[in-house]
């Protein structure tokens, strides 16, 4: 599942004082990638997010995830093969790791360095006022990306809590979990964002644009597993990107 949005729809929550949970929608454009020997053509998708107080569901196309802190669990779904695989929160890479490459992992993801830098930049974004914030980030296979974030404030009300709800879907990835210390320092919801990816002599670029944002009461059982989708083993390895977390071909944390 592509989740370059798990950065920046998870910076919101509906605080108690909200009648429903706060629903952002966001665009997704992603350039053609020439690199490899399966070209991938230029991609334009909608995610929608929709964040309570203890719980997030995410949809794109015909993947979801779902995090239920309450029941200290993560669902990841297929829509169109009726899977669904389930993790234990907080997520142990470790449980989900061949045994013989585990180690070798952990040591190729532990050189990823990660930078989030405040800026005093503002501009006004559709209605929202925003301040940038610049993402630099080294990948474990070589390459870089940076990021441009331009964030708004005043979107959602109180954002208690997201940190672990944030904490809680990068873990599931292990090319994102050294992301999740310095996201934290974003104080606001991302409304658009503008990434440059250069790996092996390519720019590859892609864009998010947050369309709109509301309150919406979810429905009886939003939230919850599917009684009819079949288990699918969680697969880790799957999860790491052609282009890197946040590129084109990224994966989120179902890895499919």
């Amino acid at each position: 599942m592509k989740i370059v949005s798990s950065l920046v729809l998870l910076a919101v929550l509906a605080s108690p004082a909200l009648c429903g949970d706060m629903v952002i929608t966001k665009k997704k454009h992603s350039d053609a990638v020439e690199m490899g020997p399966q070209p991938q053509p230029a991609k334009d998708t909608t995610e929608v997010v929709w964040i309570g107080t203890d719980k997030v569901r995410m949809d794109e196309g015909d993947e979801i995830t779902i995090v239920r802190l309450d029941l200290k669990k993560m669902y990841i779904l297929d829509t169109k093969a009726k899977t669904s695989s389930s993790l234990d929160l907080p997520v142990d890479m470790s449980k989900y790791m061949p045994k013989d490459m585990a180690p070798m992992m952990e040591q190729m993801f532990s050189k990823m360095k990660v930078t989030v830098t405040p800026t005093t930049e503002t501009k006004k974004v559709k209605d929202w006022e925003t301040t940038k914030y610049t993402m630099t980030m080294t990948l474990p296979m070589g390459g870089s990306l940076d990021q441009e974030m331009w964030v708004a404030k005043d979107i959602g009300g109180k954002r208690e809590g997201w940190h672990e709800l944030y904490g809680a879907m990068m873990s599931a990835s292990p090319v994102r979990a050294g992301m999740i210390e310095e996201m934290k320092k974003i104080d606001g919801v991302p409304v658009l964002v503008e990434r440059t990816q250069k790996m092996m002599g390519s720019e590859i670029k892609s864009k998010e644009t947050v369309i709109s944002a509301e309150e919406k009461e979810p429905a009886e059982g939003f939230y919850d597993l599917p009684k009819d989708y079949k288990d699918k083993p969680y697969d880790p390895m799957a999860d790491i990107p052609m282009g890197g977390p946040g590129g084109p071909g990224g994966k989120g944390p179902r890895g499919g």
